[in-house]
């Protein structure tokens, strides 16, 4: 009986999978650079009026940063447009896309054929599924005998190893999504940690619960299942990250949902399973992508956003005699800051 465990997700075991991925995220920096770009010449790159657009959401952040930070990423995306061939062989079948059409992006890619070099087998999601879950590897005590029907991600701190150049104390809000068995995503909302300088920790004793998930629920998703979760740490001078943040996570796993289907020839009956664990680490990684370039096109730098996944092989299944995982530590670092949390998964009654 395999035991349960405790999974970080910063890459994707599955070639196949990630350049699906890799599209995705393309798509989302294309939006990024219209947005650059309508900074630069409103008239010749008009941005789509629907509310909901990737356009209309990543502008709501472009519109926070500094006037010297705007104009540094416009003129950054006009010297880029200019690419040329090196562009077109970047993008791919994405080069189609016209910033200059009021037609958003999300509109015209979706009106371009999926890639044929994209397409695979769903077997390929089963594989990297079986081999992400570790199905056949126990420990002496990978069963306890007694049933526990739920799961809960906790935090016990944050440390504040260095704080970032925002003038004060830094006051720090966490928030999150969770992803469970069945692709089912839940919003966290966001909490206030603590105001942080160099040195500082808030310790949580008992540890606080971020988030939690039944194992008995109704599902068409057997054992073994896994979960995911996406932490959010924000300095809350930032512009109300939080809250792009989450709708950025929405927004890229409704996309990633849509080019994974796509990608195997269509939906293949449940969105749990491996479909389930193809989107969760997917997601992760667009997000961490599309950070790493709002970083390095528009100057954002804020916390990169990280994703942790748990697998659990059954109720009576264990993280190796406990009924809790070893604790892991994650770092989150940007404006000349940094800081750790350190969290584990806990199965419970």
């Amino acid at each position: 009986m395999a035991d349960d465990k405790e999974l970080e997700v910063t890459d994707i075991p599955s070639a196949k999978l990630k350049a699906v991925a890799q599209r995705v995220a393309l798509e989302i920096q294309l939006a990024a650079d219209k947005v650059a770009a309508h900074h630069a010449d409103p008239r010749a790159y008009p941005l789509p009026d629907q509310a909901g657009s990737v356009e209309q959401l990543l502008a709501s952040r472009f519109r926070v940063l500094p006037e010297g930070q705007q104009k540094q990423a416009a003129d950054k995306v006009m010297t880029e447009l200019g690419g040329g061939a090196a562009r077109q062989k970047r993008l791919g079948d994405l080069a189609k896309v016209d910033l200059k059409s009021k037609t958003g992006i999300e509109a015209q890619a979706g009106r371009l054929a999926f890639p044929q070099n994209l397409k695979f087998p769903v077997q390929e999601l089963e594989r990297m599924a079986k081999a992400l879950t570790g199905e056949g590897t126990a420990s002496a005590a990978a069963a306890s005998g007694v049933e526990l029907r739920n799961l809960e991600l906790r935090i016990h701190r944050v440390k504040c190893v260095k704080e970032t150049s925002e003038i004060g104390k830094d006051e720090i809000d966490m928030g999150g999504t969770s992803i469970d068995e069945d692709g089912d995503t839940k919003k966290i909302s966001a909490f206030r940690v603590k105001s942080f300088s160099s040195g500082v920790v808030q310790t949580y004793s008992p540890p606080r619960r971020f988030t939690s998930f039944s194992l008995t629920e109704s599902s068409k998703v057997t054992f073994p299942k896994s979960y995911f979760c996406t932490f959010v740490l924000a300095e809350i001078d930032w512009g109300g990250l939080a809250d792009f943040l989450n709708n950025l996570l929405d927004k890229v796993k409704e996309k990633v949902v849509t080019a994974v289907a796509a990608a195997i020839g269509g939906a293949i009956g449940v969105s749990g399973g491996p479909f389930g664990i193809a989107v969760g680490i997917a997601v992760g990684l667009v997000v961490g992508q599309v950070f790493e370039w709002l970083k390095g096109l528009w100057g954002d730098d804020v916390f990169k956003p990280y994703t942790v996944s748990c697998v659990i092989h059954g109720l009576t299944n264990t993280f190796g005699g406990q009924d809790n995982s070893p604790d892991k530590t994650v770092t989150f670092s940007g404006h000349g800051g940094q800081y750790q949390l350190t969290y584990d998964w806990r199965k419970f009654n």
